[in-house]
């Protein structure tokens, strides 16, 4: 009976063999098919591919337009230009001028010079005050009588007055700028007197003379 089971089972394990060989043999031959289609699908597929993309390059070259390329113009060397001698210029003698000789003026020339310069630019009243104004006012001091309440109260100092000198050598229109007033009415009688002697003028001229009052 062990012997019966033995065999049983080998011939059981056996047949399972056989069973799973043949069972792989059939299944692989049904594999191949499935395999090689797939294969040649991505062969297909790469060519296609690969021809799409040679269209496309073709297209690129004919839509590109190609580049002419000028002929390159020949640069013919420019002649060398020589420069042109300088011919030199004669020299001219300067003819040599006789120094003049230049007299040195002296001081005492200059002065009047510029002194006649100013009296051409002054006007005739200001020239006629520089010269004549002193010699007035000298003369006008000498005719002065220094009033005696004046003296007695001591006043003394400075007195303007203003007035008219015409051709005919009379004097208009006395008035007093600045003064004390116990001094202006001798100053007024003082010009009166002396306006005798007064250089005679040109035109009509307004003097102002200073009066002093000093007690000595």
């Amino acid at each position: 009976m062990s012997n019966k089971r033995r065999y049983t089972h080998s011939f059981l394990l056996t047949v399972l063999l056989y069973a799973v060989v043949v069972s792989a043999l059939v299944w692989g031959f049904t594999l191949t098919p499935v395999v090689k289609s797939i294969s040649k699908e991505k062969t297909l597929s790469l060519k296609h591919v690969s021809l799409i993309e040679q269209e496309k390059k073709v297209i690129k070259q004919k839509s590109e337009p190609k580049e002419v390329q000028k002929p390159k113009e020949k640069i013919e060397p420019k002649p060398a230009i020589k420069p042109k001698k300088k011919r030199p210029k004669p020299i001219e003698k300067k003819q040599k001028q006789p120094q003049e000789k230049v007299k040195q003026k002296s001081k005492k020339e200059e002065r009047k010079e510029q002194e006649a310069i100013k009296k051409s630019q002054k006007s005739y009243q200001e020239q006629f005050v520089d010269e004549h104004l002193r010699q007035i006012v000298m003369l006008i001091q000498k005719n002065i009588k220094y009033p005696k309440r004046a003296r007695a109260l001591k006043i003394q100092g400075k007195v303007i007055i203003e007035f008219v000198l015409l051709t005919s050598g009379e004097v208009r229109s006395i008035k007093a700028i600045s003064g004390h007033r116990m001094l202006i009415k001798s100053s007024v009688l003082a010009i009166e007197n002396a306006s005798t002697a007064f250089p005679k003028v040109k035109e009509q001229l307004t003097l102002r003379v200073p009066i002093e009052y000093t007690l000595n």
